[in-house]
């Protein structure tokens, strides 16, 4: 292994790192660079630089990348005695996924991070911990998903994450909030310390330039150099391999061995543990005193990667297959290895060996193995001599990849289907799978063309999955006319005997007259989408309960889907279905804030946040951002509501919905009004007004009215505001939703002259005449009432007023709105009620998460549970909460919430 030398920036990094970890601070960093460029090195330095602290460590295998959490088991091991301080559903997954438990059903990736997560931190209870993983790009995926999961998450630990992987080799997503320390070519003078002192400085100073500073290819270079090229005595070869062209310095390495040590390498580079068990002696021997292996805690293994990449680079692909078969030959029947190793010694179709591989995805899937199942169901088509059902294989191959969150891989694998003949549900099923993906993580507008290719070659319930996506797809699009199509085909198809599709089919039919304005009907059918979607038989259906959400959204009838909906939720999670989640929390989170629920809100927004990011969503990571952004405005916070609506904006210019995203330009507008940026409220929203009429959130017609009209109101621009007002009750002639009704009737109260007038406008807001009314609207109507009031000179109903409204947004957590509605009571002459405990800070939406479920009698560790978090994590939160909010104890904490949530 090359020295560490000339990297004093990278050392510094690596002992901050530690010294976080050693404060209790916990945090991770990845190592990049070119192949060689001493990242191993630097990392094999942190046992140095911690020598106070405990080491995990693993490193990437290509041999193993198709073994599901192989890379974990090796880095866990050491600590697996710990898995009883872990929570139960976090340990039962890690420990089904590692063999240390059996697996009765499907492992949860998500499950198994947490696990992760918190297995680390009971590790780092007694001394730090530094949790080392080399070559990151071989890791295989499921691993590689739970160390990074548990990186991102760590807060408040003992916990180092150091990592490293070569330039180009990592999708940006799993660069996702970790910090990246580029390690470049060594820089003058240090090429002349790395090198030995037969080699002169000028000649290591050119060295140092021709192979960019790399150390790996200054030492393999300034070895295969005679004497005379080393003291400069004779030129240096031309040209000397660098950068990419490194690889090529290990050919000659590995060129004209003894047939028993080609034997060895190749075997031990296919399978460092079976390999070396069956390979030559002497063939081992040999290759250990060229340096060509080294032995370690684990065994022989290369000295560097590259040294087995040229090895199998250069062996004849009929030598590779037969070390393969010999390879497989050593293991037991029942295997999953050997039936891999078979698969790659076959020569052409098998389909014994392809329904074995079938058999191995089915059973690496049960252990949350996805990209394992994927792979080896692509090999298995390989080997399948039926075409049609090889497609089959490639497009459940893509669902696997899917789920496992390779999208890349999703993509490629869909591509090989549809460009091969097969039978047309075959390639209705591989669109569905590319339409549910660009819908969630790519573009909408191209999900919709998927998606209606995929309704035109599908049949029975595949359809109904088809048309009911297509139709969610169009309402993100605003495309009625393909919704009320969707509709059609599915009230035409429909199974009546499957709740499964009657729910479906009343979803988007109830959309469908919602839509059309026809609200009676529409409330109709989207009740008995809740009805259906909480039938028992649906439990199993987690689709069901994301339409249910939505129809809920739609007709206002969110107490009841929230109540009897929670439990289903809660479910979802143990169960570990975290990709339906992100789309439910982010409604959850807008269905909150219509029953005046800020605090669990808030807590749904910013964890919708957090799991779309480690998903790669994007239209519902636009819309869980925007309601977090609303969030933060509303409590003060407007540089975290303004971060939060740029990345939307990016998330829906990815999306590609930016023009139909009337909900971006509502928030956006709604935190400018809580920055009393009334100018910037109304150009945001007469701009809607040019694009689409106007519409809101759900399409509703002139949706925009109630913000614009106040801020026309507050700007001056008074006819406008009464023009506006008049449209927007023209607009709804034949009725109107009652929360619409309700806004109506605030537009009137702000739009009108005479102060009785606008008194009584206002009071039906605030005394909940229209059954739906929001509790943050009717405290915001108490508001603008008393305001009005106080500047009329009626100060004593001014502050009758007043104090309500401070008190509920108090209550609901909205500080800004609680401090505006104090500075106009202090307006009249009165004491607005001050706080006596805390700091008066905001808690973040994670400190809320925390609180809600502690304050329901949870322990810290069933709260890390809950929330993919180590309970060390979840005991930091806890201590700022107390600070934050005052509390000196968990009951003062559970009163406190037990209050809010009224």
């Amino acid at each position: 292994m090359p020295p560490v030398v000339g990297r004093e920036r990278e050392l510094a990094a690596l002992r901050g790192v530690v010294d976080e970890a050693r404060s209790g601070s916990a945090s991770a960093l990845l190592v990049t660079g070119e192949a060689g460029i001493g990242k191993t090195a630097l990392l094999g330095s942190l046992r140095h630089i911690a020598d106070d602290a405990a080491v995990l460590a693993c490193h990437g295998v290509p041999g193993e990348a198709a073994l599901a959490h192989a890379g974990l088991l090796e880095l866990l091991a050491p600590v697996g005695h710990l898995l009883g301080e872990v929570p139960e559903t976090q340990a039962a997954a890690l420990g089904a996924a590692l063999g240390w438990r059996s697996a009765r059903d499907g492992v949860d990736r998500f499950l198994v991070g947490a696990g992760v997560l918190s297995l680390l931190s009971a590790a780092a209870s007694e001394r730090p911990l530094v949790v080392v993983v080399d070559d990151l790009h071989w890791l295989d995926r499921e691993s590689a998903d739970a160390v990074l999961f548990a990186a991102r998450r760590s807060s408040g630990e003992r916990v180092a994450f150091v990592m490293a992987a070569r330039d180009g080799t990592l999708a940006p997503e799993w660069r996702t909030g970790i910090r990246v320390l580029r390690v470049g070519g060594l820089g003058e003078g240090a090429a002349a310390a790395l090198l030995s002192d037969d080699v002169s400085p000028v000649v290591a100073e050119r060295l140092r330039a021709l192979t960019g500073g790399n150390p790996l290819g200054l030492l393999e270079v300034a070895g295969r150099l005679t004497a005379a090229q080393r003291t400069g005595a004779a030129s240096l070869p031309d040209p000397l391999p660098a950068g990419d062209l490194l690889h090529t310095v290990y050919d000659p390495v590995v060129t004209g061995l003894a047939p028993e040590v080609d034997d060895a390498l190749l075997l031990v580079a296919l399978d460092p543990v079976v390999g070396v068990r069956i390979a030559p002696r002497a063939g081992l021997d040999e290759a250990a005193a060229r340096r060509l292996l080294v032995s370690g805690e684990q065994g022989d293994r290369f000295r560097h990667p590259l040294v087995r990449s040229a090895v199998l680079r250069r062996a004849p692909a009929s030598r590779v297959r037969a070390a393969h078969q010999r390879l497989a030959d050593q293991l037991p029947a029942d295997s999953v290895a050997r039936v891999l190793h078979l698969a790659a010694a076959a020569t052409g179709p098998d389909d014994d060996l392809a329904e074995a591989l079938v058999a191995a995805a089915e059973g690496a899937r049960t252990r949350a193995g996805y990209a394992a199942a994927s792979a080896h169901l692509r090999r298995a088509a390989l080997l399948t001599t039926d075409d049609d059902l090889g497609a089959e294989r490639l497009a459940e191959a893509a669902g696997d990849s899917f789920v496992a969150g390779d999208l890349d891989g999703t993509r490629d694998l869909v591509e090989e289907v549809v460009r091969r003949p097969c039978p047309p549900a075959v390639r209705g099923r591989a669109l569905l799978v590319l339409g549910l993906l660009e819908q969630y993580a790519g573009s909408v507008v191209r999900a919709a063309d998927v998606l209606a290719e995929a309704c035109a070659l599908l049949e029975g319930s595949a359809l109904t999955d088809a048309l009911t996506e297509r139709a969610v797809v169009a309402f993100r699009l605003g495309d009625v006319a393909t919704i009320a199509e969707c509709a059609l085909r599915l009230e035409g198809d429909l199974d009546a005997d499957d709740p499964g599709s009657r729910l479906r089919a009343r979803a988007v039919t109830g959309l469908v007259r919602f839509l059309a304005g026809d609200y009676d009907a529409a409330g109709v059918v989207l009740d008995d989408v809740t009805a259906l979607a909480l039938d028992e038989v649906l439990r199993d259906d987690p689709r069901a309960l994301l339409l249910m959400a939505i129809a809920a959204a739609l007709s206002g009838s969110v107490e009841e889907a929230l109540r009897r909906g929670a439990s289903r939720i809660d479910d979802l999670r143990r169960r570990g279905a975290i990709g339906v989640l992100v789309p439910l929390l982010a409604l959850s989170a807008g269905a909150r804030s219509m029953v005046g629920d800020h605090e669990r809100a808030f807590a749904d927004a910013g964890e919708a946040v957090e799991l779309a990011d480690c998903l790669g969503f994007v239209a519902d990571t636009a819309i869980a951002l925007e309601q977090l952004a609303w969030q933060h405005a509303a409590r003060g916070s407007h540089d975290e509501a303004t971060a939060a609506l740029l990345r939307a904006r990016e998330m829906l210019e990815r999306a590609g919905t930016v023009d139909q995203a009337a909900h971006h330009a509502l928030n956006s507008a709604y935190c400018a009004l809580c920055r009393d940026d009334l100018p910037e409220v109304a150009a945001l929203l007469e701009d809607r007004l040019e694009v689409d009429g106007g519409l809101g959130m759900m399409g509703e017609p002139l949706g925009v009215a109630p913000l614009l009209v106040e801020a026309w109101v507050g700007l001056g621009r008074r006819q406008e505001a009464v023009s506006l007002t008049q449209r927007f009750a023209a607009a709804y002639e034949t009725g109107a939703p009652a929360e619409v009704a309700a806004l109506l009737m605030r537009c009137r109260g702000l739009v009108a002259d005479d102060v009785d007038e606008a008194a009584a406008c206002l009071r039906t807001v605030v005394e909940g005449e229209h059954r739906h009314a929001d509790p943050f609207e009717r405290a915001r109507a108490r508001l603008l009432l008393g305001s009005r009031l106080r500047r009329e000179g009626r100060r004593r109903a001014a502050r009758d007023q007043l104090e309500p409204a401070r008190a509920a947004f108090e209550r609901m957590g909205l500080l800004r709105w609680r401090d505006v509605a104090a500075a106009e009571l202090r307006a009249t002459g009165a004491s607005a009620r001050a706080r006596t405990a805390g700091t008066g800070e905001a808690l973040t939406s994670q400190e809320t998460r925390v609180a809600l479920l502690v304050a329901e009698g949870r322990t810290n560790k069933d709260v890390a549970a809950v929330l993919f978090l180590s309970p060390k994590t979840v005991e930091r939160h806890l201590g700022n909460i107390f600070r934050k909010r005052g509390f000196r104890s968990r009951v003062e904490l559970a009163r406190a919430y037990a209050v809010s949530g009224q």
